[in-house]
């Protein structure tokens, strides 16, 4: 295991540099202790978006692989408060970081993800849940927000996601339009043309010290299952296909498929979960394997043929999701020992997670009386998109939001415009 890692070297650099400036350093020392966060930054930067041309290496065990795995392990950092080191945007312009922005991209080189906060407002948040609320007591009878005695109403068995592949409200249009939401993707993938996802959101029941009308109970059948999964295909991703080019968007699920239809050529590939509000250690969530982006080609090669992971013997076997058109998802085994390198991130309300799709992740179960209710969010570079494809994503985008009177705002500039995939 490296002993500092690339994000702690960056963070001690900052601080001997202002160190050097409050002794009054000479000109000459500290153009030297710049350059030098200058060569880590450009190295942070450069190993974020260069793609791997790095083959599958054959044969590689999966006892072997761990050794390779801690090598790039780390303790995920949090802050005073106990919430995951997080990190504030503010340029606005690509070509030029601020030193927050350069520290978030080494940070996101380092552990394979990053969170940014007060990426939304809190009525932004507020709003979003109440659209939820909305959507659940329409849709579950008998449920209402205010009563425990109606949760059960509710479901843990697809882990709180929407029914809908794709929610098309008010809301959660305009989170996804965000401007901050989408400065964030742009910084990551760095790339100014780029077309963001059309998910669903998620909510957690409270499982702990539950307050009924008869008193405080657990309800430990409202919790949803831990996993650790990957939203790809890991066999695929290695090739030069352009596996989502025969789109059609006649059904929402279409838009679920550009999650896992990602491949080496397309990317980088990013995922995101803005939190709508608060979700401490206990309230269940994300959940990360930091570092895995590091070694994610030598796992693969850990595996074996694809073959033998689409029908497992058991489904207590790693075992891959077809979804066709060469994506799909991968679902690590229960008893893999690489959740025993599970780590929660922890995030603010209106904070905004980003992981490389390549980064293994999963949930943690609800453990507390709070919710969690969050926004899942991915983005991905349009170059690679094809005229046709974009244009019948388009089309059923403006028919979608006319259907749900997404009242967002059609005088939002051109550029949210294209970001969002209407035109």
């Amino acid at each position: 295991m490296e002993l500092v890692s690339d994000y702690e070297a960056y963070e001690q650099q900052i601080r001997l540099i202002k160190q050097l400036k409050s002794e009054g350093a000479t000109k000459a020392k500290l153009r030297s202790a710049a350059a030098t966060l200058a060569e880590l930054k450009r190295r942070g930067k450069s190993r974020t978006n260069v793609k791997s041309h790095e083959t599958i290496p054959p044969g590689q065990s999966s006892e072997d692989f761990l050794k390779i795995y801690r090598e790039h392990f780390h303790i995920i950092p949090t802050d005073e408060d106990g919430f995951t080191v997080s990190f504030v945007l503010s340029s606005g312009d690509l070509k030029q970081d601020t030193e927050e922005e350069a520290r978030a991209r080494v940070f996101f080189d380092q552990f394979g993800f990053v969170v940014f906060r007060d990426v939304i407002d809190s009525s932004s948040c507020e709003n979003s849940q109440q659209e939820i609320w909305k959507f659940l007591e329409k849709k579950h009878a008998g449920f209402q927000r205010s009563l425990p005695e109606t949760y059960h109403n509710l479901s843990s068995q697809t882990f709180g996601l929407a029914a809908e592949p794709a929610i098309f409200s008010t809301q959660i249009v305009r989170n996804r339009s965000n401007a901050k939401v989408l400065e964030a993707f742009r910084l990551l993938l760095e790339d100014e043309d780029i077309l963001v996802s059309h998910d669903r959101w998620c909510v957690y029941r409270p499982t702990r010290n539950i307050l009924f009308k008869g008193g405080h109970r657990d309800m430990k059948q409202w919790k949803t299952k831990e996993n650790l999964h990957l939203d790809l295909n890991p066999w695929t991703y290695f090739s030069d296909a352009m596996p989502l080019e025969d789109l059609t968007y006649e059904t929402l699920r279409d838009f679920s498929k550009e999650i896992n239809g990602v491949t080496r050529e397309t990317g980088p590939h990013v995922q995101g979960v803005l939190a709508l509000n608060d979700n401490t250690l206990n309230d269940g969530g994300t959940v990360l394997i930091a570092g895995f982006h590091k070694c994610f080609h030598k796992w693969v090669g850990s595996l074996g043929p694809m073959a033998t992971h689409i029908h497992p013997g058991s489904v207590d076997s790693g075992h891959l999701v077809w979804r066709g058109r060469g994506s799909g998802s991968y679902i690590f085994a229960p008893n893999d020992p690489l959740h025993n390198f599970k780590q929660r991130v922890t995030m603010r309300s209106g904070s905004f997670l980003i992981w490389d799709q390549r980064v293994a992740h999963g949930s943690a179960q609800n453990n507390s009386n709070n919710f969690r209710i969050a926004q899942f969010i991915k983005a991905f570079r349009r170059q690679p998109v094809g005229k046709t494809r974009l244009c019948k994503r388009a089309k059923r985008l403006n028919a979608e939001i006319e259907r749900n009177q997404c009242f967002i705002d059609y005088r939002i500039d051109g550029s949210t415009r294209r970001a969002l995939g209407l035109s």
